[in-house]
């Protein structure tokens, strides 16, 4: 006797898709059938011929939680995924305090329990201050990834120089563990910053010109390496161009355990954007031009991207407000974990990518990359029962109402969205339905890699 049985959907994996049906026992999935019959269950829920896919990774999440909590607070955040069809998300370390040794993680992990609708990881941090630290928080938690920046980020999470980061990648090659990387050259940023704020510039396009390509693309070779030379393996956050990721996959090819995460926003906007939106897209690294939009669209489908992350970082409203008139009094970020699917379903109604490489990019590669696999990220009978139910053929314009994070505005207001998710199960319960958030707060559970 299951508990549920799922049935009529048009069950997509990595691989392929079929019709079918999906039966839940004791939150892990029990059984994969093409029909039905001899299946008995406590309820039968009939998905009516919708795609179901296993629930959405994302591992690039800013909860502000512990800390600044009036911008989004981990209540609100994990019900926006809830909402997005993210079942399990992965908070990265730039809280208060940053969880940069062990027991500022534990700290974090424990402000969690009981408060998500989904379920959660923790990534640690890399800064010059903790090398003595970095060896115990990878063994002695169950950290995801170690997060470092080559640039300057935030007054409470220095970068690391180079010496820094080669000593933390020789670190983690040591213990198998895994790195994240903000690449972007940090003289290179502030020599250009320096330039525009000299010529009187104020205007959002100053901003995205102060972070110039090259900046990017001559961290991203330096980062690899430095990896190659280690043996240290990472994932290269938030890929913003086509050169980047081919860079990334050549070196992989060559034996570098190097991976490329995008981010929707790059798929979405371009640089001229910023002449309407100004602050409200002023985000690093930044967006750039229409066939660098276009051509990320290409790379995802000939599978150079590895990872979709929402880089899910709101603030207040007031705080981005005098970014109207001096984009450098706004700070970097917004919301987007309720967006990172529907750009991604919208793109399959457009002939961009296959809902099999959506899935590979937002559930499977991320569960092995990141050590959950195979409790997520795949649905086969004993892995979690995880998995989100899509509307193909629904149009929805995004707006407020639908928004679920404290975060009450957004750059995608307005945009309609061809594919959309309406039903969002996490071990097995519903916990959003039809846009409404369903699930009881505290179901969500904190997931540690697998050692």
């Amino acid at each position: 006797m299951l508990d549920t049985l799922f049935t009529n959907a048009q069950i997509v994996t990595h691989t392929g898709r079929f019709q079918g049906c999906l039966g839940v026992q004791d939150g892990k999935i029990a059984c994969l059938a093409e029909k039905p019959d001899g299946l008995e269950a406590r309820e039968v829920i009939d998905l009516e011929g919708k795609y179901l896919l296993p629930g959405c990774i994302d591992a690039h999440v800013h909860f502000q939680d512990p800390g600044i909590t009036r911008r989004e607070d981990f209540v609100c955040g994990t019900a926006a995924a809830a909402a997005g069809g993210v079942t399990t998300a992965i908070s990265h370390p730039l809280n208060v305090p940053p969880a940069i040794d062990k027991e500022s993680y534990e700290f974090t992990k424990n402000c969690y329990e009981g408060r998500g609708y989904v379920d959660y990881a923790v990534h640690g941090g890399a800064v010059a201050s903790n090398l003595d630290r970095v060896d115990a928080l990878w063994r002695e938690t169950g950290a995801t990834a170690i997060k470092m920046f080559m640039c300057f980020s935030v007054a409470d999470f220095p970068y690391v120089e180079d010496d820094a980061m080669v000593s933390h990648f020789e670190i983690l090659a040591k213990n198998g563990g895994l790195a994240l990387i903000h690449c972007e050259n940090d003289r290179l940023l502030k020599k250009e910053e320096a330039r525009l704020k000299a010529e009187g510039r104020k205007d959002g396009l100053a901003y995205n010109e102060s972070h110039p390509i090259d900046g990017e693309h001559e961290a991203v070779r330096r980062a690899i390496f430095f990896l190659e030379k280690t043996g240290a393996a990472a994932v290269i956050l938030h890929v913003t161009n086509p050169e980047d990721l081919k860079t990334i996959r050549e070196a992989r090819a060559r034996g570098v355990k190097v991976y490329a995460e995008t981010c929707p926003h790059f798929f979405t906007f371009v640089k001229e954007d910023m002449l309407t939106h100004g602050p409200y897209l002023k985000f690093s690294p930044v967006m750039h031009d229409a066939a660098d939009r276009d051509g990320m669209w290409e790379m995802l489908r000939k599978g150079y991207v590895d990872t979709f992350g929402s880089d899910h970082s709101p603030y207040e409203k007031s705080e981005k407000e005098p970014g109207e008139t001096n984009i450098w009094d706004a700070p970097n970020g917004i919301p987007g974990i309720e967006t990172l699917l529907p750009t991604l379903l919208n793109g399959v109604s457009e002939g961009k990518v296959s809902l099999e490489r959506v899935v590979e990019v937002t559930s499977y590669n991320p569960s092995r990359i990141y050590g959950l696999w195979p409790r997520k990220g795949v649905l086969q009978p004993g892995s979690d029962a995880d998995f989100v139910v899509v509307d193909m053929d629904l149009r929805h314009t995004y707006t407020v109402e639908d928004m679920k994070s404290k975060c009450k505005w957004s750059p995608y207001f307005g945009r309609t969205f061809q594919g959309w998710p309406v039903r969002t199960v996490v071990r097995g319960k519903t916990v959003c339905l039809n846009g409404q958030v369903v699930g009881t707060q505290g179901w969500g559970q904190y997931i540690p890699r697998l050692k």
